[in-house]
Formats: C-alpha cells, sequence, structure tokens
C-alpha cells in the first residue's frame, strides 16, 4: 500500500510534464504538410488537394511546398497538436479551405473571409479586369450589386485611380467583410445595405454598374460539389428555377435609371443564361451588348452600353 501510494503521487505529478510534451511536441515542415496533403487529397483529388494544402500551410504556417523542398527538416514555430487536429477535423468535414484560413486571394491581393459570404471566383477576376480595361471615364463612379466580400468593389476602387465605388448589399454578414476589406486594403468604398428590389439610384449617375449576381437554378443544385452546397451562402447562389434572370432583369432596370450615357453595365452570368440575358438587355435597349467567353472559352461575361 505504501508503494502504491508512491507511485500514485509520482505518476499524479508527472501528467502535467507529460501533457505540456505533448503539447510542444515538435512538427517538421515536412511532416505537416504530408499530414495536411494526405487529407485534402482524399477529400479533393491529386490536384486540388495539393493546392488546398498550399493554401492552409501557407496562409495558417507561413510556408507551402516550396519551403518544404528547400527546407523540409525545419520545425514549425509553436506547432500546436490540438490546433492542427481541429484545422483537420475542419478540412475533412468539407469545409472551404477559405473559410478555415479565413482569407483567399483575388486579383493579387489577399482578402478577409468567412463562412456567409460567397467565396470569390478566379473568373470573376476575369470581369474585374475587362471593366478595368475598358472603363475610360475620369473618376468613374461604380455600383457593384450583391458585393459579397467586397473582392469586385475593392478591386475597382483599387485600379480605377479616383473611383468612387458603392458597394451594395442585403448580408450582414457580407457587408462586415466587404467593409473590412476596403479598410485593410485601405480603399474608399461605400457599403451600403441595401435590397436591389427596392433601392433606387440617382438618375445619371454612374459610369458602372457591375453585378455578380445569384444565378444558379436550384434544380442544380443536386449537380454541384459538397464544399459548395453545405457552406456556400444559398442567397448568394441560387434563384428560382422558373425565373433564372431574375437579378439580372431588375439589375438591367436599375442601369437604365442610373448609368450616364455611355456608361457600361457588367455582369457575370451562368453559362448557360448567357444568351438569355443579352436578348434581355437588348429588348430593354441597351446598345453593344456583347458576350465574353472566360479563359476556359465559357460564355461567363455579359456587358453592354446605354
Amino acid at each position: 500500500m505504501h508503494y502504491f501510494c508512491l507511485y500514485d503521487h509520482f505518476f499524479r505529478a508527472t501528467i502535467p510534464h507529460c501533457r505540456k510534451r505533448m503539447y510542444l511536441c515538435p512538427m517538421t515542415r515536412r511532416e505537416l504538410y504530408h499530414r495536411v496533403q494526405a487529407v485534402a487529397v482524399e477529400i479533393y483529388g491529386e490536384q486540388e488537394g495539393c493546392a488546398v494544402a498550399d493554401r492552409l500551410t501557407e496562409d495558417i504556417y507561413s510556408f507551402g511546398r516550396f519551403e518544404v523542398v528547400l527546407a523540409g527538416e525545419l520545425e514549425v514555430e509553436g506547432f500546436d497538436p490540438l490546433h492542427f487536429d481541429g484545422l483537420m477535423e475542419r478540412l475533412r468535414s468539407g469545409e472551404p479551405v477559405q473559410y478555415i484560413t479565413g482569407r483567399t486571394e483575388f486579383y493579387g491581393r489577399t482578402f478577409r473571409l468567412k463562412q456567409g459570404v460567397l467565396i470569390p471566383r478566379p473568373e470573376t477576376e476575369e470581369l474585374v479586369h475587362l471593366i478595368i480595361s475598358s472603363c475610360n471615364a475620369r473618376a468613374p463612379r461604380i455600383l457593384d450589386v450583391g458585393t459579397g466580400s467586397g473582392a469586385i468593389a475593392v478591386s475597382l476602387a483599387a485600379e480605377l485611380e479616383g473611383a468612387r465605388v458603392e458597394a451594395l448589399d442585403l448580408s450582414p454578414i457580407a457587408l462586415e467583410v466587404a467593409a473590412i476589406n476596403a479598410r485593410q486594403l485601405g480603399v474608399n468604398v461605400v457599403v451600403t445595405e441595401g435590397d436591389i428590389f427596392r433601392w433606387e439610384p440617382e438618375p445619371a449617375s454612374l459610369d458602372v454598374v457591375v453585378s455578380n449576381p445569384p444565378y444558379i437554378p436550384l434544380a442544380e443544385r443536386a449537380e454541384m460539389a459538397h464544399n459548395v452546397t453545405e457552406w456556400e451562402p444559398h442567397m448568394a447562389l441560387f434563384v428560382p428555377d422558373q425565373s433564372p434572370l431574375l437579378f439580372y432583369e431588375r439589375i438591367a432596370d436599375v442601369a437604365k435609371v442610373g448609368l450616364k450615357e455611355g456608361g457600361g453595365l457588367y455582369f457575370e452570368v451562368h453559362e448557360r443564361l448567357a444568351d438569355h440575358v443579352a436578348r434581355m438587355l437588348e429588348e430593354r435597349g441597351f446598345g453593344g451588348v456583347r458576350i465574353v467567353n472566360d479563359l476556359n472559352g465559357k460564355p461567363r461575361i455579359v456587358l453592354c452600353r446605354k
């Protein structure tokens, strides 16, 4: 009994030190990267999984595949196994890596992001580039409808000298994130809460109206990836099957009033709806209606002039 008590006392006294040592256990860059990569590839496949692993390790641990090749045996400073396990659980659940890290890259800048806000896509960068390359107005006044993270609005404000940009959205979370991004990236964007179906513009006051509105018919939800349908905000993705042009029609009506003569209206569109959007704009009297293919050859942008 005496020896048992001594052993029990020693065991209890030692546990906190063991836990502390486990908490501070070393992990090399190579070991950590391969563990993240294994989980990501299992979820997303080889190519996308490697890209996800790069993004997570770079954003959370400040190294990527290149640093692993150069100095993979270096220990990861301040590695916390409990935090790491939590990250892997979120990754296994299908949660997009942009929500896990709280950031994403868009048009050469890092944007903050959080759940409840649509993740900007590379195709939208093409929309931004088209506006920048075709906008001739000095200090243009721009309206971004359904701004989400503010990726379009902030990028245009940063790239177009003197631009006065208003970013409109109905989601409080999106408005919060858009305001953070504008502030952190040092641009002047007025973030406005508003429902486009009730919002009215000042007549002939805008040089550019741009929108990447909800455009996916609900019937297509079953065809989409789990990490999109289960995590990204449905109000920013889907429209009723019977009225897929719902937002395009309303925004076109707003642009008809709000644009100056010669002002431009730019839409990102569902590839299956490009012809329908173009026809709708022509019927409303817009000129120079044009469909532009993205880098993958899909019709993803429709533009026109008042």
